[in-house]
């Protein structure tokens, strides 16, 4: 039976969704024994030689690509391409639009992941460009793809909120992004960000960008190591726990409604019952 709660995964760049999928693959394995729907979506833009970063080292060091991997001819993709190797005037519509094709066609590169035409999305987990990604689209995700229920939680790992001021040449996403506390109790949705410490990618200032925007509606996590997911026992029960927190939260709440609904209905059956009641006994002594 297909589980009912998807969690989408968004890999980083220079990354693919089976690279990311063998990366979390514990992680994923845990969720799955949750109940969970794990999808990893493919990028829709696919690097050349020119937008890699400059050196083997670097493109080694950014990622984590093993050396059989680069043998075996991975397609690197990216969810946006970085004009200059920066992130400035960037294109994020093709991006976009990969997202509405899995919401409302259940379209993905890997089939033994496509779910059920029934299974709504409840989260997304993120990872570097794919976590800035995920950062971006999470707020308004449900007017963004039409989906039946809103986002419930999203995790990103070494993500970053991208620069979106006039300067930048990518004002037109400001918006994307919750501007008050109001916007944030607005949408209910739980961030979890996670970082590394010795992470030279994206380091603690660059991290907390995205943090400083979604802080009363975010958790922080840190881990020892650098710029990947940790994939520990210890890490990987941290980020479940946080899962099953929130959505526990959000089952309550649904029971909550379902008995205030219930009760009512009961008192709106007593009241006119009892109006009734009263128009019965007109004109009896």
């Amino acid at each position: 039976m297909a589980s009912s709660k998807t969690i989408l995964f968004l890999h980083g760049y220079t990354q693919n969704a089976s690279l990311f999928r063998a990366k979390t693959s514990a992680l994923r394995k845990k969720l799955m024994k949750m109940g969970f729907n794990c999808v990893y979506l493919d990028a829709p833009y696919v690097l050349t030689p020119a937008d890699l970063p400059v050196s083997d080292d670097s493109l080694f060091r950014f990622d984590s690509i093993s050396s059989k991997e680069k043998e075996d001819s991975v397609v690197y993709r990216g969810w946006w391409i970085k004009p200059n190797q920066g992130n400035d005037c960037v294109d994020i519509d093709e991006s976009i639009h990969a997202v509405r094709k899995y919401i409302e066609n259940k379209e993905t590169v890997d089939d033994d992941a496509r779910g059920d035409e029934h299974s709504d999305v409840v989260g997304i987990i993120g990872f570097s460009q794919g976590a800035s990604f995920a950062g971006l689209i999470a707020h308004k995700f449900q007017t963004l793809f039409k989906t039946k229920i809103p986002l419930k939680f999203v995790i990103l790992y070494s993500g970053f909120k991208l620069d979106t001021s006039k300067k930048s040449g990518n004002e037109k996403y400001d918006s994307y992004y919750p501007k008050s506390q109001e916007d944030l109790e607005s949408s209910k949705l739980r961030y979890l960000h996670v970082y590394g410490e010795l992470d030279t990618v994206v380091d603690e200032t660059r991290n907390l960008t995205l943090y400083d925007i979604t802080k009363n509606s975010s958790d922080l996590l840190k881990h020892p190591g650098g710029h990947f997911v940790p994939n520990s026992k210890l890490f990987i029960d941290q980020v479940t726990n946080w899962i099953h927190d929130v959505m526990e939260v959000e089952e309550k709440k649904k029971k909550t409604n379902k008995k205030s609904e219930q009760e009512s209905v009961e008192k709106e059956k007593d009241d006119i019952d009892a109006l009734l009641e009263m128009m019965d006994g007109f004109g009896k002594a």
